[in-house]
């Protein structure tokens, strides 16, 4: 068979199990990066060559640094804060969690901030006599929005960088991505508080984290996660030779867990493994679209199209429209990796920078 064709329906069939998940996403896609090793469209040594990047130690050590917060109790620190200027007025309650959910999921992943958050949020609406229903909702688009602040604010900020690099293009910087991320917050807050919320209905749901135990504030704990975390970041926009990213936030997870802010088993629970090989296995999956040629054929009709020299307008457009619409049937590390993997082979060097770098920051799913 044809490598394009097979690659194709490989591809096709493991977009299907995203969509319908028959299956775990981790098992379809470790099976799908196993099938294109036994066809042939990728050496069988790089199947599992993608688990141990310098990208995928940094996410594992940003989380467990992002964790820490959590864990010395800053917050709790920020639920009390949060209900002292809300009131009893739900459209406050919003615009606080979301401020909140935005500034957090800068630096922690968006799922230890929902975690960590929601029982607060709750119990603030609770005790204000309003229903947390619509405020859990703008903790979750907060938690989405806050991800694209910063590199490490999602696994797919830090995913996306590596894939530019390892195609031969300049990576992201820390906050290369702030500007676009500050003025996606801003309008998304603005918009979820004065109209979004607006258009949902109450259910007037309790959940049962309300319960939830929190963890009081540990001084000694919130004074080395914060500076920690701080120096890491700092460390990390310098971006030094001696210094990768990468290896100044393992020395950070090593100090938060040597000084005890966290035990090893605390550490070890806060890395998304499954999201880790999700990512590990689908990079080898882009590999095999990329071997197959598939890339250069999508890439020369798209050229055809659009003329050689097409305007950065009509490009973001489609681009956006397309990654956008895919990711609200599948995840958004799926949609970076087979986008990127079409773009990067564009014969057009410039032409494919701009093509990945629009790709690489990918709109939040709702």
């Amino acid at each position: 068979m044809d490598p394009m064709i097979l690659a194709v329906a490989i591809m096709a069939i493991t977009v299907l199990g995203f969509i319908f998940e028959p299956l775990p996403l981790v098992v379809i896609s470790i099976a799908a990066s196993l099938v294109y090793a036994f066809t042939g469209l990728i050496d069988m040594g790089d199947v599992f060559a993608s688990y141990g990047t310098n990208t995928n130690i940094l996410m594992i050590a940003m989380m467990v640094i992002g964790s820490s917060l959590f864990h010395s109790g800053i917050s709790e620190l920020i639920g009390v804060k949060m209900a002292s200027v809300t009131g009893k007025s739900e459209r406050k309650a919003i615009l606080v969690t979301m401020l909140a959910s935005c500034a957090l999921s800068s630096v922690c992943t968006n799922i230890g901030v929902m975690t960590a958050l929601a029982p607060l949020v709750t119990a603030m609406c609770l005790a204000a006599g309003i229903s947390p229903s619509k405020a859990l909702l703008s903790l979750l688009f907060g938690a989405q929005l806050g991800g694209f602040n910063t590199l490490v604010g999602v696994p797919s900020n830090v995913l996306s960088s590596g894939l530019l690099e390892s195609a031969g293009y300049e990576g992201f910087g820390l906050f290369d991505i702030t500007p676009f991320g500050l003025c996606l917050c801003a309008v998304g807050m603005v918009y979820f508080t004065l109209f979004g919320s607006k258009m949902l209905r109450d259910t007037g749901y309790i959940p049962e984290f309300a319960q939830t135990e929190r963890k009081p504030l540990n001084k000694r704990k919130a004074i080395i996660s914060c500076t920690t975390l701080f120096c890491v970041l700092v460390l990390c926009a310098l971006d030094l030779d001696v210094l990768p990213m990468h290896i100044a936030a393992v020395i950070g997870a090593l100090i938060i867990v040597g000084t005890k802010c966290m035990t090893a088993q605390e550490a070890f629970r806060a890395i998304d493994w499954n999201c880790l090989f999700l990512m590990g296995s689908l990079s080898a999956v882009s590999t095999g679209l990329q071997n197959s040629g598939v890339g250069n054929v999508v890439a020369d009709f798209a050229l055809n199209i659009l003329g050689d020299n097409p305007s950065p307008l009509m490009i973001t457009t489609v681009l956006f429209i397309a990654v956008g619409g895919l990711t609200q049937l599948i995840s958004n590390t799926a949609t970076i990796l087979l986008f990127i993997s079409l773009c990067s082979t564009v014969s057009n060097t410039q032409l494919s920078v701009e093509l990945v770098r629009i790709v690489s920051v990918p709109w939040p799913t709702p």
